[in-house]
């Protein structure tokens, strides 16, 4: 069954959450306070590796909503058959795919990679809201791992890229905590930016070595392999990975509801070493991008 979290928040008790996510206090907090938290899809992982691949609309269990974002299996429309379609909240909150816990499995390995393909509708770029793209939760250590995007510009020009952060403190391939504009991802519109084309994103992160490492691949290859890498230099190396929160986005609200402001995923795959991209992804011969993909 599809989760989703009722409508109609008052905007104190939104604006208290925003910062409890963010500090990693809410669940801690919520009986005191008396927030509602957002309701969370769950799938117990049992072996490594975990692939979907979106073929079949059988995820249910890993759709994740709330306010105002919406899910649309497409059933022909991913990079190689079917693929999940995303639209952002219209206030902040959660789209996209999660939790995966590792409970289930025999042992919880050192490193956890996660890859998947991620597809950006052409107004992603204008109307997309500010993103953590992935989170990757522990116990015995309260720092998160994550993929935070950031836009660079305005308008017709402005763009997105994605750094490697140790919670909310970030390394970007130019600009260190904070793009400076000369990064080489770009997704949107604008001069070597990219837009209505699958990306090939994984995200690994170590507990004993305390590193995080961001590969991002292109269908046309100017973009292979390790991106950017940072150390866990603020909350430390240790602990055990518990489950992997979010795949998509817990997201600040969109600027604006449009037919292209939309994301897909495609291929994702969950592992405790370096996995790559899907063979053929890079190709000369590629899949055709999806046809007449509908808002629902």
């Amino acid at each position: 069954m599809v989760h989703q979290v009722e409508e109609g928040h008052v905007r104190s008790r939104a604006l208290i959450w925003r910062w409890l996510h963010a500090t990693g206090l809410a669940l801690l907090a919520v009986a005191a306070l008396g927030i509602a938290t957002p309701a969370s899809a769950e799938r117990v992982i049992r072996s490594l590796p975990f692939t979907e691949t979106f073929d079949s609309n059988n995820y249910s269990d890993l759709i994740w909503l709330s306010q105002g974002a919406t899910h649309t299996w497409v059933p022909n429309g991913g990079w190689r058959g079917g693929a999940a379609k995303f639209t952002p909240p219209t206030v902040e909150g959660m789209s996209g795919l999660g939790r995966f816990m590792l409970s289930g499995l025999p042992e919880i390995p050192e490193q956890i990679n996660v890859r998947f393909l991620i597809y950006h509708g052409s107004t992603w770029n204008t109307y997309g809201p500010g993103n953590k793209l992935v989170i990757i939760n522990r116990d015995g250590n309260r720092g998160r791992p994550m993929i935070i995007t950031r836009h660079v510009g305005s308008g017709e020009n402005r763009w997105e890229t994605w750094g490697a952060c140790d919670g909310t403190v970030c390394r970007y391939e130019a600009g260190d905590f904070w793009p400076d504009g000369t990064d080489r991802l770009r997704i949107g519109n604008s001069s070597g930016a990219r837009e209505r084309e699958w990306i090939c994103v994984e995200f690994e992160a170590n507990t004993r070595t305390g590193m995080i490492r961001l590969y991002v691949d292109t269908q046309d290859g100017r973009l292979s392999g390790l991106y950017v890498e940072r150390p866990m230099d603020d909350s430390g190396p240790g602990g055990r990975w518990s489950f992997i929160d979010i795949i998509g986005g817990y997201m600040a609200p969109t600027l604006r509801v449009d037919p292209e402001n939309y994301f897909m995923i495609d291929e994702l795959r969950i592992d405790s070493r370096r996995i790559g991209p899907p063979e053929g992804f890079t190709n000369t011969v590629r899949p055709a991008p999806p046809q007449s993909v509908e808002v629902r």
